[in-house]
Formats: C-alpha cells, structure tokens, sequence
C-alpha cells in the first residue's frame, strides 16, 4: 500500500514539471537547431537525460543559442550533470581493463604445528602490490536524468530557433550513448 502511495505522489509530482513540447537529440556533439512557434509569456524549462561511460573525469557542456528571427535572444551555457531531482540520476562503476598483475606472489599456505598439533595459516608477509591476482582498472558509467537551472521567458510571440550543441572534455575515452535536451513548457 505505501508503494502506491509513493508512486501516485511521484506522478503527481513529475505531472506537475510542465509539458513536454521538443526532445533535441544531439549525442553526436554536432550543432542541432529546431524552430518552434511561441506565444508571450511562456516559460520554457530545460531538462536532460543523458547517458555515457568514460574512464576519467568528463567535464560536459551545453551550449543553448534562442534565435528570434535571424538575431541572437538569449544564450545559455549549462552543465547537464547539475540536475534536480537528483534520485532520477545514477553512477556506476565499469571494468575498463584486467591485467595479470606481475607482481603477484601466491598466499603462504599451512604448517602442521606439533605443539598444538593441527593445522596453522602460515604468516602472510606480502605486500598489498603482491596480493591481487589482477589488476583492475574501472571507470565511471553515468545515466542522468532531471531538471536543469536555466529557464526562458518568451516576452514576445514569435519563432524561435533553439540551436543546441554539446561539448565534451577531455575529446577521447568515452562513450556518449544518448544526450537529448528536453524543452517543457
């Protein structure tokens, strides 16, 4: 009964976030632009859902551009990352690498002591660089999802041209599976 409870609240909750009304794709890092007919006094939110791997830090930006006509309206620059609500997010770690680790010395074993007479685990001197077997390497898997800070105040009816691109550093080792700006009314 409290999971309905929870969910119902929850949908109550997303339902109230505003209609969604254009999802820009641009997970190939190129410029997208779409054109929409607004009306005086709409305010338009800004959400992503984002999903990517990298084996290091990965800094992300995106780069909004509101045209009215042919000239520039407003300008945004966001991280997609700072999101709220942050329980629609999710970090995971992923093997990147397995190596035989050089190093490795094999665990002592056991010594029949005649004193106590049984069996007794040898003292383990290794190092902590000699115990693991193999090495692993890992890296960061994230999926994100949720409201992003900036809003738009439309102060005249018009068209409007969202020109939408995402930047990404450092440019190698990762993987953007999906990037979609999510333009709610």
């Amino acid at each position: 009964m409290k999971n309905y409870i929870v969910l119902v609240f929850l949908m109550l909750i997303l339902s109230s976030c505003g209609k969604v009304f254009s999802e820009i794709s641009i997970k190939d890092q190129k410029e997208h632009s779409e054109t929409f007919k607004l009306t005086k006094g709409d305010k338009i939110r800004f959400w992503t859902k984002i999903k990517y791997k990298t084996e290091n830090e990965l800094n992300l930006n995106y780069i909004v551009d509101v045209y009215k006509g042919d000239e520039l309206y407003q300008s945004f620059n966001y991280n997609p990352l700072i999101v709220n609500p942050k329980y629609m997010s999710s970090d995971q770690r992923w093997r990147t690498s397995k190596e035989k680790n050089p190093d490795w010395v094999k665990r002592p074993g056991y010594s029949f002591n005649l004193l106590r007479f049984k069996w007794i685990r040898d003292e383990d001197t290794r190092d902590n660089y000699q115990k693991n077997k193999y090495i692993y390497n890992y890296g960061i898997k994230k999926n994100v999802k949720g409201k992003n800070a900036p809003k738009l105040i439309i102060k005249e009816t018009g068209n409007y041209t969202f020109k939408v691109k995402l930047n990404a550093v450092p440019e190698n080792n990762y993987i953007i599976k999906k990037a979609e700006i999510i333009l709610r009314k």
